[in-house]
């Protein structure tokens, strides 16, 4: 579990790769490409700064890690189905407009929820949250693949965001939000889909940060530090790019129903 320094070096690649991509072919429609040493600038500030960077760094170190058989939903939840907890009275409803057609439909999954609604719901249907733990063995397998597909970023097998001012991606076919499952060809071996993209989802486990509130690395032995003061965010969504894809990439938020974040439940196998 977690990265290694040639991991987490290569992340640090992916992002310059993909970053000067999208400088070169202009951030925003409507804007034509940058000069090549704004864009030199600007692949700096966007892959090494001190909180992509810490990000970045905050998947070491690899450890291994002893994981229990498990049970994952193959899709994230959607709408509907969090509507039946919401209509049974175990959930709080989400905090979005009904008119907002970008987040309510039905096969969409479910956003603008805290992690306690998450926990409620999976509870409710008598299951959990995943640990952080299992949810990186189905993303990325016990060979520790980069994506749940592989090793290679392919821009099409995800619904995926991008560097700019606008942070959504058209060119995989979804500005926001896509139904569940829609990238059928991005699942894991296993079938387990939109664990890369789509909405990030939320984990059991908290993340902890340092004095400035940027995230830490795990404990070197596989222990828990005690302060963790946030939720770990895990998979990437519809206005993150390629970096944030990885199976190892973490991430955190201070928000309590974030647009981009949904979850999906796990399960004990008795």
């Amino acid at each position: 579990m977690g990265s290694s320094p040639q991991a987490i070096g290569d992340a640090f690649k992916l992002c310059e790769k993909d970053a000067w991509a999208r400088c070169r072919g202009g951030f925003d429609p409507g804007r034509g490409a940058e000069p090549e040493g704004l864009c030199e600038l600007d692949v700096d500030r966007r892959c090494h700064g001190e909180d992509v960077a810490a990000r970045v760094f905050a998947e070491g170190p690899a450890h291994p890690v002893a994981v229990a058989t498990f049970d994952l939903d193959r899709t994230e939840v959607t709408v509907a189905n969090y509507a039946r907890c919401v209509g049974a009275g175990a959930c709080a409803p989400s905090d979005v407009s009904p008119d907002d057609l970008r987040f309510v439909g039905p096969e969409l999954p479910v956003t603008h929820v805290r992690w306690q609604d998450a926990e409620a719901f999976c509870r409710w249907a008598g299951g959990r949250l995943p640990s952080e733990a299992e949810w990186e063995y189905a993303a990325r397998g016990a060979e520790g693949r980069e994506f749940p597909w592989g090793n290679l970023y392919n821009p099409h097998l995800a619904n995926h965001g991008a560097w700019g001012e606008d942070r959504t991606d058209v060119t995989d076919g979804f500005a926001y939000l896509a139904p569940v499952g829609s990238f059928a060809d991005g699942a894991t071996p296993l079938g387990v889909l939109d664990m890369a993209g789509n909405v990030a989802e939320w984990v059991a486990d908290v993340f902890d940060t340092d004095a400035d509130g940027r995230p830490m690395g795990y404990v070197p032995d596989g222990g828990v530090r005690p302060n963790g003061s946030v939720h770990v965010v895990r998979g990437g969504s519809f206005v993150d790019p390629a970096v944030w894809l990885r199976g190892a990439a973490r991430d955190k938020t201070t928000l309590l129903r974030p647009a981009w974040i949904g979850f999906r439940c796990a399960a004990d196998v008795k």
